[in-house]
């Protein structure tokens, strides 16, 4: 079985950019100071989960968004508790795990869904980095 090429595009870099674009979005468009921006881009990724299904070819869109939820709601908990080392090395870890072994092989909408929950968890806090230095 070799790897797909492709199937590290459309699932590593894809989510990692939307969760970037959500971040930004949620700076432009909220008050920082009023609104925690981590947990509203969590729940929006879950919102505009088909709208990455669609992007990514991962299948039926209501279970993708499903997968991407369960992921993603722990992580908006694990955000209202506050930022520490759990919301960002743990979604790291698994993710980095997943993008090694999951992309050799063809999965359900599902655990696409999870695998995108993770990187988008993975990623809005560099996220965010990026955008506090460009805006």
């Amino acid at each position: 079985m070799g790897e797909k090429p492709d199937m590290k595009l459309r699932h590593v870099v894809w989510p990692s950019l939307f969760a970037i674009g959500l971040v930004l979005t949620s700076v432009i468009f909220l008050d920082e100071n009023k609104f925690p921006i981590m947990i509203i881009a969590l729940i929006a990724a879950i919102l505009f989960a088909p709208l990455l299904a669609k992007v990514t070819n991962a299948g039926d869109m209501k279970e993708h968004a499903f997968g991407v939820a369960v992921v993603c709601i722990p992580m908006s908990v694990a955000w209202i508790i506050g930022p520490n080392y759990f919301n960002i090395a743990i979604p790291f870890l698994i993710w980095i795990w997943q993008c090694a072994s999951w992309s050799k092989k063809n999965h359900p909408p599902f655990r696409y869904g999870i695998w995108h929950g993770f990187g988008i968890a993975s990623c809005i806090l560099p996220g965010a980095m990026l955008v506090a230095n460009l805006v």
